[in-house]
């Protein structure tokens, strides 16, 4: 049994759950424990869903109810802990031997949160209990070579491999958009997260502010009602009417139907994120722009994808940005095709599978 604990991010899990199930061999029995929404209702819908889909669902309150789950589970079992950013329930799984049947996927923030200048005593003590327990585990992965170098050097993990999660669901369109006459509709981050940096993308198109544009901004999960507001605040006052704050939660079919109709997406994470909405641009060739001192815009780099730093946006035109380039469009969605689609990363995670089914 393969056992995947996420954190309480529903659009996450069902995904990938759902690409576990239908493309990684049936002959694996996978169960998740998925942290509480705080909202009965959508717990007990969550649950239904993946029971679905044929897995087993359960629902952890809190680091101790998660604990007491694991525990209760078969001594073979295996577990996968899809982001583990939580400083508490890594000194709690320390205190157990639950390390050694476990393995972590990082996504970014549970690794870059120790990433600071200046650590006071109890930043340090958190970094040295992660790095001890991700050291007992079997296995560590990352989502791309560079997050994979950083938690070498910050947690002192040797040997960590490269995982990456497929773009779920999204199906290879039958054209690309070559149309640069119309509105251009740019995407300003992808969650209200501060690690967006929402400031900074505004101001990374404020001199477009005068052209005929669309901003989008996703402002529906993550980060406070107050930084939400200043946010939203701020985009007014630059763009006027052509500032659109996405506040709703969105299904999956309309997330993807607003990605759609989207021309540039601009992000200004200073680490790794974001990885469905960028795996979706290179799929439909729509122009990306990325801080050029993230892992990520290294590693889209390094597969040799046509990709633009956020660093050059101020300095382009609004006809520059409106112009596309076919050749380049579908190189990098042959590229993306070939490496990050279920098909091309099913037998990746399948082989991930199975070598934590020859642990016992």
């Amino acid at each position: 049994m393969i056992i995947h604990i996420f954190e309480n991010i529903p659009h996450h899990y069902h995904n990938f759950i759902k690409f576990f199930i239908n493309h990684c061999g049936n002959e694996f029995k996978h169960k998740v424990l998925i942290e509480s929404s705080s909202n009965t209702n959508n717990d007990e819908e969550n649950v239904r869903l993946l029971n679905e889909l044929g897995c087993q669902a359960a629902i952890y309150r809190n680091h101790q109810q998660l604990i007491l789950l694991m525990k209760q589970e078969d001594k073979n079992a295996e577990f996968i802990f899809h982001s583990l950013l939580n400083r508490r329930l890594w000194l709690k799984l320390l205190l157990t031997n639950l390390p050694k049947r476990s393995s972590w996927v990082s996504w970014g923030a549970d690794t870059y949160q120790y990433l600071i200048n200046k650590q006071d005593m109890k930043q340090h003590v958190a970094r040295m209990i992660h790095s001890i327990t991700c050291n007992r585990m079997h296995y560590v992965k990352s989502l791309n070579p560079g997050d994979g170098k950083l938690i070498n050097q910050l947690l002192g993990r040797k040997q960590v491999e490269t995982l990456p999660y497929p773009l779920v669901g999204v199906e290879k369109p039958e054209t690309l958009d070559s149309k640069s006459h119309k509105t251009q509709t740019i995407l300003l981050g992808n969650s209200a997260a501060k690690s967006n940096n929402h400031f900074e993308l505004l101001d990374s198109i404020k001199h477009l502010a005068t052209e005929d544009i669309s901003v989008l901004m996703p402002l529906n999960y993550a980060g406070t009602q107050d930084y939400i507001h200043s946010v939203i605040t701020q985009g007014n006052k630059l763009f006027g009417n052509k500032f659109q704050p996405i506040t709703e939660m969105l299904s999956k079919a309309e997330y993807d139907n607003l990605l759609a109709g989207v021309d540039i997406t601009v992000f200004a994470h200073d680490r790794q994120q974001g990885l469905y909405v960028a795996y979706y641009m290179m799929l439909h060739g729509k122009k990306l722009f990325l801080k050029a001192s993230t892992s990520t815009f290294e590693n889209f780099k390094s597969y040799q994808f046509d990709v633009h730093s956020l660093e050059n946006l101020s300095q382009l035109t609004y006809e520059q940005l409106k112009q596309t380039d076919p050749v380049k469009q579908v190189t990098n969605q042959n590229i993306l095709l070939e490496n990050f689609t279920e098909a091309a990363l099913a037998r990746k995670w399948h082989h991930f599978f199975g070598k934590l089914s020859q642990q016992h």
